[in-house]
C-alpha cells in the first residue's frame, strides 16, 4: 500500500493500532483465562461501604475547597452539597445494613448541617463564617475516618489467587 498523504497515512495509523488494541491482549494470551473467584458478599458491602465513605469525604472537601475560593461559585456548592447528600445517603444505608457503626448516621447529620451553614456564610460573602465552617467540616470528617475502622467488617479479607 503506497501512502501519499498525511491524512492517509494517519488513517492507517490509528486502523493499525485499533488492530493491536482489539487482538492484542487474545495474541498475548497464553491459554483461557482462568475465572476470578466471585468475592464474598460481605466483601463487596464493604467495597460498596468504602466507596460511599469515599465520595463522601471527596465531596466534603471539595465543598470547603470552593467555599474558600475568592468567588465562590453558589450553583456549583449547591451541586456539591447535592452531590454529598447523595453519597452520605448511601453510606447511611450501607452502615445501617453492617450495623457495625451506630455513630456513623449523627456523624452524617452533623455533617450535613455544618457544610449547609458554610453555603450560607459562603453565600453571604462572610469570611470568619466561611473559616469556622470549613474547620467544622475538616473535624466532621475527621469523626468520619476514626468511624471507619468500625464500618468495616473485622478480618475481611480478600480471596487469593490461584498460585
Amino acid at each position: 500500500m503506497r501512502l501519499n498523504t498525511f491524512p492517509s497515512a494517519a488513517a492507517a495509523a490509528v486502523c493499525g493500532a485499533l488492530a493491536l488494541l482489539i487482538a492484542g491482549p487474545a495474541l498475548a494470551s497464553d491459554g483461557p483465562a482462568e475465572p476470578v473467584p466471585a468475592a464474598a458478599p460481605d466483601l463487596v458491602g464493604s467495597l460498596d461501604t468504602a466507596g460511599s465513605l469515599g465520595e463522601t469525604l471527596m465531596q466534603a472537601s471539595r465543598i470547603g475547597t470552593e467555599a474558600r475560593a475568592k468567588t465562590p461559585d453558589t450553583a456549583e456548592l449547591q451541586e456539591l452539597q447535592r452531590r454529598l447528600r447523595a453519597a452520605s445517603g448511601r453510606l447511611q444505608r450501607s452502615a445501617k445494613t453492617a450495623d457495625r457503626a451506630a455513630e456513623v448516621p449523627a456523624q452524617l447529620k452533623k455533617l450535613d448541617d455544618d457544610v449547609a451553614a458554610l453555603l450560607r456564610a459562603a453565600g453571604a460573602e462572610d469570611a470568619t463564617g466561611i473559616t469556622a465552617g470549613v474547620s467544622a467540616v475538616v473535624a466532621d470528617e475527621r469523626a468520619l475516618l476514626t468511624s471507619a475502622p468500625k464500618l468495616l467488617p473485622a478480618g475481611a479479607t480478600a480471596p487469593t489467587a490461584p498460585a
